[in-house]
């Protein structure tokens, strides 16, 4: 019974001995597979060394990491079958030259092979959304640009890509991340914080984001008005109007020759129907900058309105007062009316495309007074308009 334990154990022994040296030989046999270009052999040997990995031997060596981000990335850039082995190649391949990178010094062979192999995935991937993008695949070039930045985190021409191809594939929160991360690494110019606030505003109406984006491109752009007036107009459209009206009295007072700011203050004090004070700033507007479309038409619709409110004063009127005090309403609200008129016929100067609503208003202020050829006229490019 002893010598069968003895015999027994000595049997067991080698085997354990054996295993010690498993890992190895794997890695050994990777290497020979990859030269070979059978990778499904030489990933499945790689893997199969990193997880055995008895006593750390495999992992303590950066060779090994280094020939893992070969096998990688040879799956990831080759043509046929064998692509589809592993989805996450990209990252495996990073991951495993970056660990390279972490245990070397940067003078070593291994350290410098595995940055050439790093800047090499990089640009075989953004060359990859380079063609999707020439080929209109701009949701396809989107995602290769976000590959090169698993590569290359923050890289600011992925980055810019990347949020180009998202925008034109209407992925308008993706295309705000990429811009954003630009801002945020100090790399945005102006044509990036306007498409920004464009995105924001108009397609998002995310004023929060608006306000936002404003401040930040101010801070590297302060002599820009277009971000001033962004941050206002987000104040106004967040009805925080005593930011809105303290940060535009700055301005006008900074800035007597701005238009906008002018317009934007009259706009806040409509808004609040404080109609005398929107009036004078309207006009004000219009005398700064005679061509401010928004200008004369809100002004044209203030006076055109406070006519309005006057004759409507008359109709509530029981029948006697309507009779008695009539002729001095319609008076009154045709001083209104003709302060109105040359306001809206700028406006229809300005723009003579046909706006719906600017025709019909100026139309309501020609009848008002009377003015029969001018509505008729307006009438006929109304009905046209219509279809009728």
């Amino acid at each position: 019974m002893k010598k069968l334990i003895i015999a027994g154990f000595f049997i067991v022994l080698p085997a354990l001995l054996f295993g010690q040296y498993e890992p190895k030989g794997k890695v050994t046999k990777a290497q020979l597979a990859l030269d070979q270009g059978k990778l499904d052999i030489a990933k499945a040997e790689i893997d199969k060394a990193f997880e055995l990995n008895l006593k750390g031997k495999v992992t303590k060596a950066a060779k090994n990491w280094y020939l893992k981000g070969k096998i990688y990335k040879a799956i990831l850039l080759d043509s046929g079958e064998f692509h589809s082995l592993d989805d996450n190649a990209l990252d495996i391949a990073v991951e495993s030259y970056n660990k390279v990178k972490e245990m070397e010094k940067e003078n070593s062979s291994y350290y410098i092979f595995s940055n050439t192999d790093i800047d090499q995935i990089y640009a075989v991937v953004l060359n990859g959304g380079a063609a999707k993008y020439g080929e209109n695949d701009f949701k396809g070039a989107y995602k290769e640009f976000m590959l090169a930045l698993k590569v290359h985190p923050n890289d600011t021409i992925a980055l810019l890509y990347g949020g180009v191809a998202a925008q034109q594939a209407d992925m308008i929160d993706e295309a705000l991340v990429c811009y954003g991360t630009l801002s945020g690494l100090g790399h945005a110019d102006e044509d990036t914080y306007k498409t920004m606030l464009y995105l924001a505003h108009n397609i998002k109406k995310d004023y929060e984001a608006v306000l936002s984006i404003s401040r930040d491109a101010q801070k590297k752009y302060p002599e820009n008005e277009i971000f001033r007036q962004e941050e206002l107009n987000a104040l106004i459209l967040l009805e925080r109007d005593g930011e809105a009206e303290e940060e535009l009295k700055k301005t006008i007072e900074s800035n007597p020759g701005s238009s906008t700011a002018y317009f934007q203050l009259g706009f806040l004090y409509d808004k609040q129907e404080k109609i005398l004070l929107a009036t004078e700033y309207y006009t004000k507007a219009v005398e700064v900058d005679p061509e401010n479309y928004e200008a004369n038409f809100n002004a044209g619709v203030v006076y055109y309105n406070q006519g309005g409110t006057v004759l409507k004063e008359l109709n509530n009127m029981s029948l006697k007062e309507f009779n008695e005090k009539e002729e001095e309403y319609v008076k009154e609200a045709n001083v209104f009316f003709k302060h109105a008129v040359p306001y809206l016929e700028k406006a229809l100067e300005i723009k003579p495309d046909d706006d719906i609503t600017l025709l019909e208003t100026l139309q309501g202020v020609y009848i008002r007074l009377r003015m029969d050829d001018k509505a008729e006229a307006i009438d006929k490019r109304v009905k046209a308009i219509k279809g009728e």
